[in-house]
């Protein structure tokens, strides 16, 4: 099938268009997104929470699992309509969907590969419908080649539609996203399949199953190339007193590269997305007998971020004759969010307790949280103004909106202000008397100014 393109940004109500029934299966941040969105643009939805996986029943309006902006209000609108409603168990046959829509959020284990064991199950369930939907459509993230074993198990069409959601701005990627991909084997299906998409202000792309699963894996790839490119070439030159999140802000200005590019030098990638692509190429190459000799590469640049990190705060220490005592500034790896999956935050914490420094921390959004997570790891601090740290070092592991205008004169210790997120305010740091670093670039004391002016 040849791949084409459709530019759809004119509102739905210049269509004759169809709403159609959909069940989303899932009960976490993607099918949170997907049911609410399609709801939302008139289409009758049901959010199925899949019981084989998860025996706890909903009641009623579930509790949104993960902090997103306009998520709440946008479901509450759907309900007073009468076009979103909340069911239990995949196999209820009550609900007579046009298409089944499976949005489970693929787990991943400790190496980053996928487990598909979630989707088979639910797979199965709907291999057994006595009515069968016209598509089942799919936005679990996948490797390459499952889409195909998939609608050999189901006996029914299967669309393939990656997502490309980001924590915090998630109704903004999926409704208004860059682009959507449709990859399906039928023409006919993705007809039909493409009147869910009127009225999202998005390009349409189609192809074949196979296309759509390596479009997914080829943008993560490219985004996860990039940040270890920026952070490769930070580390080399940190030694030269390089400030490599200039040397990204130039790159950004080179229209070959452009404004967006995952250029500028940082933390690495954290949570489970971008990894699990490149896992799924690794192991393919394997399987293949291809050399993935770049992916390995950017995989290996990636690790022991945290490492890197720890080592520049006890070097710190160390010259400086100071306490082991450090203070981390926001525990989620994205500031739009409150789940602590994959915190670098709890991974720094780790190494630095082994070295038998003091941590404690401060993200005032995690006040009313569950914080099981860090418990014996940092000493959570709940009111700026009345620290009980007196820390060495002030590391910003996320970049919350908020920490731009903490008052720094609080904190009489005098720390070093380590900035990994290139988000805090230079000038009002160092006008406070405190010294002030980001990560991968020079040094910056109240005596030399700040250099990046």
């Amino acid at each position: 099938m040849s791949l084409f393109v459709l530019t759809t940004l004119v509102p739905r109500s210049c269509f004759m268009t169809k709403h159609y029934r959909v069940a989303v299966i899932g009960d976490w941040h993607l099918a949170f997104i997907s049911s609410a969105v399609l709801a939302s643009v008139g289409h009758k939805t049901a959010l199925v929470k899949p019981l084989n996986l998860d025996a706890t029943k909903w009641n009623g309006f579930p509790a949104i699992p993960v902090m997103e902006p306009g998520l709440e209000e946008m479901i509450q609108s759907a309900q007073s309509k009468n076009l979103l409603s909340f069911e239990n168990g995949v196999d209820n046959e009550s609900w007579s969907a046009d298409f089944i829509w499976m949005a489970v959020d693929t787990p991943v284990n400790d190496q980053d590969e996928p487990q598909l064991e979630a989707l088979w199950t639910i797979a199965n369930h709907v291999a057994k419908l006595a009515r069968k939907p016209a598509a089942f459509l799919t936005s679990s993230q996948i490797p390459l080649g499952f889409c195909a074993e998939l609608e050999q198990k189901i006996g029914i069409p299967v669309v393939y539609v990656p997502e490309n959601l980001r924590l915090g701005k998630g109704i903004e990627t999926f409704l208004r996203a860059d682009r959507t991909v449709l990859g399906c084997n039928h023409p006919e299906t993705l007809k039909k399949v493409r009147e869910l998409f009127v009225g999202f202000e998005t390009q349409i792309l189609t192809c074949n199953l196979a296309t759509a699963e390596m479009v997914k894996h080829a943008n993560n790839a490219f985004l996860a190339t990039s940040i270890s490119f920026a952070n490769e070439l930070a580390r080399i030159g940190e030694k030269f007193g390089v400030d490599s999140v200039l040397v990204g802000k130039a790159l950004k200005l080179d229209k070959r590269i452009g404004s967006a590019a995952y250029v500028v030098p940082g933390l690495g990638f954290a949570g489970g997305t971008l990894p699990r692509d490149l896992r799924v190429l690794q192991k393919l190459g394997t399987k293949l007998q291809v050399p993935t000799l770049l992916v390995n590469a950017v995989l290996d640049i990636n690790k022991n971020t945290t490492t890197a990190i720890s080592e520049i705060i006890e070097r710190h220490c160390e010259e400086k004759s100071l306490p082991k005592t450090v203070l981390i500034l926001g525990y989620t790896y994205k500031p739009d969010t409150d789940t602590l999956r994959r915190s670098l935050s709890i991974d720094l914490a780790k190494e630095l307790k082994a070295k038998s420094y003091k941590v404690f921390g401060y993200d005032p959004m995690m006040n009313n949280k569950d914080l099981s997570a860090i418990a014996g790891l940092i000493e959570h601090q709940v009111d700026w103004k009345n620290l009980t740290a007196s820390p060495a070092v002030v590391i910003c592991m996320t970049a919350r909106p908020n920490f731009k205008e903490l008052d720094w004169t609080v904190l009489k210790s005098k720390p070093l202000i380590f900035d990994t997120q290139n988000h805090l305010p230079a000038e009002m740091i160092l006008s406070a008397g405190l010294s002030f670093k980001s990560l991968w670039s020079p040094l910056q004391t109240p005596s030399n100014g700040n250099l990046n002016a």
